[in-house]
């Protein structure tokens, strides 16, 4: 078990966040067999979506991934301080003052407008090697991107900068499993770009158009090269295809139990005293809050029309009481009073085998967000525990 913490103290806190290389690399492993030869590109922005980028990347790459991508210069030689020879697509934009440096380290460059293909046209002769880049069509998503009725005439304009190599062509998919219909246009329409750019005989090597999302629905999305983020780390698009795609939860949350107290029949809990008990009560407390990334919006006082939001402790229920602190939360202990003890581990997000399973869909809807956001919100506060089975 390695414990990754970016602090020069050796402290220790009563929370923490698991983090299961183990279920990760099984979880890529899944999505390669679906993807049969096309390859698997890891997405590893935003800290590998909660879960640390350094300890994901490297295991993945162990494992035998070779493509990644990250959406800002920062994550980008994060990850090329880690791993010399992966291959780092940065689908962002970058600051023109940080391309020099990322082209010298040999990352990726997303393209999607004609200033950029000539300064790195530019930056190419003073390197003296050409610069790869992938150019990036908005199929429909309105974001980023050629549009694609014009993908054509860009790709043409594109022949006169000879420094600058189209290594790859991609799109976004904007509705992953939500409408399949727009899906299904958005391939559609690159394949339109697709046979644009052969008309033009620039066709690029690596072509990419599905997400998570886009591999689970279909192999005519796959082409050569399918991104795979939220369901690397265990997580469906949407929680009913969850069982179909087989994989695993990476990220779990847990907290020691810190204190116990009875509260009277009438008393409230925490501020406000917004947490009323109607009988003689036990009362626990774990050091979990909202600036950990126990999100407010899970306090009992402000979500009556949904079902409670508890933690677990050996399949039985907590439900939280009150309203959540920056530091702190409190929890119901009627379920296991007579079994708990101070310093027990409580599951506050996560699935395993000893307390049960609170998935991230489970917290997102109690919040009214979606399972990106829970992920995320965990932040570096609570240290990093990772395992490996």
């Amino acid at each position: 078990m390695h414990l990754c913490m970016e602090s020069r103290w050796k402290v220790r806190r009563p929370a923490w966040v698991e983090i299961r290389l183990d279920r990760i690399l099984r979880n890529a492993r899944r999505f390669q067999t679906m993807l049969r030869s096309a390859d698997l590109a890891v997405v590893v922005k935003a800290d590998a979506y909660g879960h640390g980028l350094e300890p994901v990347a490297s295991a993945l790459y162990r494992g035998g991934v070779r493509w990644f991508c990250v959406s800002t210069a920062e994550e980008a030689h994060r990850l090329r301080d880690r791993i010399s020879r992966a291959h780092i697509l940065i689908m962002g934009p970058v600051d023109r003052r940080d391309v020099p440096g990322l082209a010298r380290r040999a990352i990726i460059f997303t393209l999607f407008n004609i200033d950029f293909a000539d300064e790195l046209d530019r930056l190419s002769r003073r390197l003296d090697r050409k610069i790869d880049v992938h150019l990036k069509i908005d199929t429909g998503m309105n974001r980023l991107g050629v549009p694609w009725k014009q993908a054509g005439d860009f790709a043409l304009r594109l022949g006169l900068f000879r420094g600058v190599h189209v290594q790859g062509i991609y799109s976004h998919l904007a509705t992953s499993l939500e409408d399949l219909a727009f899906m299904h246009t958005q391939r559609s329409r690159f394949e339109f770009c697709l046979r644009q750019m052969r008309r033009l005989r620039l066709t690029p090597r690596i072509r990419h158009l599905a997400n998570t999302g886009g591999v689970m629905v279909s192999p005519r999305f796959h082409y050569d090269m399918a991104r795979v983020g939220l369901g690397l780390y265990g997580i469906a698009p949407r929680p009913a295809r969850l069982g179909i795609a087989q994989i695993e939860q990476a990220m779990a949350v847990k907290a020691r139990l810190i204190s116990i107290k009875w509260v009277e029949a009438g008393s409230g809990v925490g501020y406000g005293l917004a947490g009323r008990v109607s009988r003689l009560t036990p009362v626990g407390v774990v050091q979990v809050g909202y600036a950990d990334g126990l999100d407010w919006c899970l306090s009992q006082p402000n979500q009556p029309a949904r079902s409670p939001a508890h933690a677990l402790f050996r399949g039985r229920q907590l439900p939280l009481i009150g309203r959540i602190c920056m530091d702190q939360c409190f929890l119901d202990l009627t379920a296991v009073v007579d079994e708990i003890e101070i310093g027990d581990p409580i599951l506050i997000l996560g699935q395993e085998a000893e307390h049960g399973d609170i998935s991230h869909w489970d917290m997102a809807r109690k919040i009214g967000t979606i399972p990106y956001e829970v992920m995320t919100g965990f932040g570096k506060r609570l240290p990093r525990k990772y395992l490996n089975g």
